[in-house]
C-alpha cells in the first residue's frame, strides 16, 4: 500500500519528464522546420533578383549594341565622312545658331517706333508656363553642375590618378559631349530666360534692348558669351586639338612614353627631345589645350555671372 502511494508521484514525474522532452524536441523541430523555410524563400527570393539583374543587363547591353550597330553604320556614310572631315557643317552650324539667336531677339535689336507702340495693343501680364521654367532652371543647373564636374573634378583626379595615355583618351571621348551639351544647355537658358522676362514684363516684348536694365542686358550678354564661346570650342578647337593629340601619342608610343602619370613636357626623352615634328606637334596641342581652357574658365565665368543674378533674386517666405 505505501509502496504504490511512493510509486505513483514518481511515475508522474517521469511522465513529465518524458512530455517535456518530447515537447522541446518538437519545439526544436518547429524552430528547425521555421529556419529551414526562411532559408528557401531568401534563396529563391536571391535567385529571382539575380534573375531579373541579369535580364536587366543583358537588356542594356543588347540596346548598346544596337545603338553602336547604328553609329558604325552612320560612321560609314558619306554623309558623316562630310561632316566630321570638312569644315563646310561647322560653318553652318555656327550660321544656323547666330541666325536663330537673331530672329530670337530681333524685335528688340530694332526696338518700335513710337507710333506703331500706340498703334498695336500692348500685350497682357502672364504669367509664364510651368514647362518654360522647369526648362530654364533644370538647364541652368546641369550646365552649371558640368562645368564644375568637368573643371574641378573630373579632369583633376584622372590627371592625377590615371596614366597619360590613358587620360587623353578619355577626354577625348568627353570632350565633344561636354561642349556640345553646354552649348544646347546655354542656347535653352539664354531662350527660356528671355521668354520668362518677357511674361513678367510685356513691354519687354517690342522694346529695345537700349530701354533693358543694365543687369537684364548684363545676362543675355552673359548667356550669349558663354553658348557662343561653347560652339567655338564644339566646332572649331576640340577637332584639331584631339587630331593632334592621336599624332602626339603616336610619336610617344614609339619611344614607350605615355604611361606616366602626371605633365609629360616632351624633353625628358632625348630621341623626343630632338624630333621637330614631335615638338611642333606638342607646341601647337599645348597651345590649343591652352587656348580650350581659357574658354572653359570664361565660359565658367558666364555661368557665375547669371548664378550671382539668381541668388539676389531668391526670396525665402
Amino acid at each position: 500500500m505505501c509502496l504504490k502511494e511512493m510509486d505513483h508521484p514518481v511515475s508522474r514525474l517521469s511522465d513529465q519528464l518524458l512530455c517535456d522532452r518530447v515537447g522541446g524536441d518538437l519545439s526544436m523541430e518547429s524552430e528547425k522546420n521555421k529556419a529551414a523555410g526562411a532559408a528557401a524563400a531568401a534563396t529563391v527570393e536571391q535567385e529571382l533578383y539575380r534573375d531579373m539583374l541579369a535580364g536587366g543587363t543583358e537588356a542594356t547591353r543588347k540596346l548598346f549594341e544596337d545603338i553602336t550597330g547604328v553609329g558604325e553604320k552612320l560612321k560609314r556614310s558619306t554623309a558623316y565622312k562630310i561632316l566630321t572631315r570638312t569644315t563646310q557643317p561647322s560653318h553652318a552650324i555656327s550660321m544656323l545658331f547666330v541666325s536663330f539667336m537673331l530672329l530670337v531677339l530681333w524685335p528688340n535689336i530694332v526696338g518700335q517706333s513710337p507710333d506703331a507702340e500706340s498703334e498695336c495693343v500692348r500685350p497682357t501680364a502672364n504669367r509664364a508656363g510651368v514647362l518654360v521654367s522647369l526648362a530654364y532652371f533644370g538647364s541652368f543647373a546641369m550646365h552649371f553642375g558640368a562645368q564644375m564636374w568637368m573643371t574641378f573634378v573630373s579632369g583633376l583626379a584622372l590627371y592625377f590618378n590615371l596614366p597619360r595615355h590613358t587620360f587623353g583618351r578619355i577626354q577625348e571621348i568627353l570632350f565633344p559631349k561636354y561642349f556640345s551639351m553646354g552649348t544646347a544647355l546655354s542656347v535653352v537658358t539664354l531662350l527660356t530666360f528671355i521668354k520668362l522676362q518677357q511674361a513678367a514684363h510685356p513691354e519687354l516684348s517690342t522694346a529695345s534692348l537700349n530701354s533693358w536694365e543694365p543687369a537684364l542686358l548684363l545676362q543675355l550678354i552673359a548667356l550669349a558669351l558663354c553658348a557662343a564661346l561653347e560652339l567655338i570650342v564644339w566646332l572649331y578647337l576640340a577637332p584639331p586639338m584631339l587630331r593632334l593629340m592621336h599624332l602626339k601619342y603616336n610619336f610617344e608610343a614609339r619611344e614607350t612614353v605615355g604611361q606616366e602619370v602626371g605633365q609629360f613636357s616632351g624633353t625628358e626623352n632625348a630621341q623626343l627631345r630632338r624630333s621637330n615634328p614631335y615638338q611642333n606637334v606638342h607646341k601647337r596641342f599645348r597651345q590649343i589645350h591652352m587656348a580650350t581652357a581659357m574658354i572653359n574658365m570664361t565660359s565658367l565665368l558666364c555661368t557665375f555671372v547669371h548664378l550671382h543674378y539668381l541668388a539676389s533674386r531668391v526670396e525665402l517666405r
